[in-house]
């Protein structure tokens, strides 16, 4: 990604198309095994081109994502600090949905809160420790992966470009709205990941409320850096405490966390198709 103002707009949408393209046929990324390597910049600028073509064939921002917020995701991607991503209308689906597995590269999830937002955050939200009071509603959500890295290295580069692994995720029910929220409600709160009723992974207490703000702070001012910003109304995914699990085969996900609600979904080996 190099050259004159014009051959660099040129060169980034015709890699922005070729990542479109391979994303749509569930093959993302293939030109980063063929060598290619960029820097954080290059990559979200690559990320907001591929945005762009999706926005101009009809769909529509509803939100982001925050990646890699824990450690333990951090060491399993090879990842040292936060990502972000877009989420799109299209890949939000609703708790009970069945999923195929051959729609996605790898298919890999992570339980997690999510948040929605009432407005946009200003500075004095996180003067303290509480909940930011931007913030109208907080619920789980399964988020689904392409878990692919084709590079010889893992990078950043390829981990944003590919609009940070993303591909969709699905909405637990209810929630909580702010106004029944506390953070001493915290203290007593938990989140599990289940697949075929077998537990993988677990989160609790002043852990969640942590990743929530931490996650929050972080995306708001990564935006102001650039021409985006946060609105009323977006969903904020605000990264797993547990690991990313891969899903090899048919089976059923289900994310509990007390006092939030719980979200379910079942991979097949078929088309999609709702329970």
């Amino acid at each position: 990604m190099n050259g004159t103002a014009g051959s660099h707009m040129v060169e980034v949408g015709a890699l922005a198309a070729r990542q479109l393209e391979d994303y749509d046929t569930h093959q993302p990324g293939t030109l980063f095994a063929e060598g290619c390597v960029l820097n954080v910049q290059q990559a979200y600028e690559l990320q907001n081109a591929v945005a762009k073509l999706r926005f101009q064939r009809g769909e529509r921002l509803i939100g982001y994502k925050v990646g890699c917020t824990s450690a333990a995701i951090q060491a399993q991607l090879k990842i040292s600090h936060r990502v972000r991503g877009f989420l799109f209308d299209t890949e939000q689906y609703e708790s009970g949905v069945a999923l195929a597995r051959q729609s996605f590269d790898n298919l890999a999830i992570e339980g997690e809160l999510a948040i929605e937002l009432s407005r946009e955050p200003r500075e004095e939200d996180f003067a303290d420790q509480l909940l930011p009071p931007c913030i109208s509603r907080i619920f789980p959500v399964i988020e689904l992966h392409n878990h692919v890295m084709r590079g010889q290295q893992a990078s950043a580069g390829e981990l944003i470009a590919n609009n940070a692994i993303h591909a969709g995720f699905i909405s637990g029910k209810g929630g909580l709205t702010l106004s029944h929220c506390s953070e001493t409600m915290f203290d007593g709160a938990r989140l599990e990941v289940f697949v075929n009723n077998q537990l993988l992974g677990q989160c609790e207490g002043q852990f969640l409320l942590e990743t929530i703000r931490l996650s929050l702070k972080w995306l708001w001012q990564d935006l102001l850096q650039s021409s985006e910003r946060l609105h009323a109304g977006q969903i904020v995914l605000t990264g797993s405490v547990p690991n990313l699990f891969p899903v090899v085969d048919e089976c059923c996900i289900r994310v509990e966390s007390v006092p939030f609600g719980d979200v379910a979904a079942a991979v097949k080996n078929t088309t999609l198709r709702t329970c």
